[in-house]
């Protein structure tokens, strides 16, 4: 019985499971973010041949498709937050209502 309720095939564990993926996919979208914008910020546009304007526009292509997977893991993220904490408040009342 206490297996189905902290085991690893059990809700929160696999929810849990679901926060630490988000987590990480939040760290290497966002860890590729600040790699492009270090790249982008540092160049001298004034200056740059046809070369460096193509790369530093496909920089912030690929920076605008990070932060709309950003955004889409951040609502992932919350939703997994949000069905977590309800489990846990099944469990609460089903504890509370034993006694």
């Amino acid at each position: 019985m206490i297996r189905g309720l902290f085991g690893v095939t059990s809700i929160p564990s696999l929810l849990r499971g679901g926060l630490e993926e988000a987590s990480a996919t939040q760290r290497g979208i966002g860890n590729r973010v600040a790699d492009a914008l270090k790249v982008s910020t540092s160049a001298n546009f004034a200056e740059a041949t046809q070369a460096q304007l193509a790369k530093a526009r496909q920089a912030e292509v690929d920076i605008q498709r990070d932060m709309a997977s950003l955004a889409d893991t951040q609502i992932r993220y919350e939703a997994d937050v949000q069905l977590l904490r309800e489990a846990y408040q099944r469990l609460r009342t089903a504890i509370g209502n034993r006694g």
